[in-house]
């Protein structure tokens, strides 16, 4: 009888501190930031932080593509109270294209970004494709990434 109540207390104390450990994760909402283009002058193959919190920073790596049309316009982002998250790499003439899975609170200050990276067929020309997440800077906080490669 005795071992049985150990047992579960035991599995009484697992059960709540699973349940904390998931209570702690939360999803965190995002835009996606559409209608930039990367500048030619970026050299990079990634960023060494992909999180950018300044406009002279942003400006420094993407140009705005203006576009006809309603949706036309960049995504506007205002460095004072948003941050982005930016994943991109260098030119290539392989298709490539990213897509946002899930951006997670994992604990306080701990965010984690899952994206897909979707690799394609061999083209004529190079591109530069990228990603970008416009995210309230309450959210601000180290970044870690998950990449599912399809």
């Amino acid at each position: 009888m005795k071992n049985k109540n150990q047992l579960l207390v035991s599995l009484l104390v697992m059960l709540v501190s699973a349940f904390g450990a998931i209570a702690q994760t939360q999803k965190v909402p995002y835009r996606i930031g559409d209608n930039y283009f990367i500048n030619n002058t970026v050299k990079e193959e990634k960023l060494t932080n992909p999180i950018i919190t300044d406009a002279l920073k942003f400006s420094e790596i993407f140009g705005m593509a203006t576009v006809m049309g309603s949706k036309g316009a960049p995504t506007p982002i205002n460095f004072k109270k948003e941050f982005v998250i930016a994943i991109f790499q260098e030119a290539s003439d392989i298709d490539l294209s990213y897509k946002a899975v899930s951006l997670l609170q994992t604990a306080p200050k701990k965010l984690q970004l899952t994206y897909e990276e979707k690799w394609g067929k061999k083209l004529s020309f190079t591109m530069r494709p990228f990603l970008l997440l416009i995210v309230d800077k309450k959210h601000l906080g180290d970044l870690k990434l998950k990449v599912i490669k399809k």
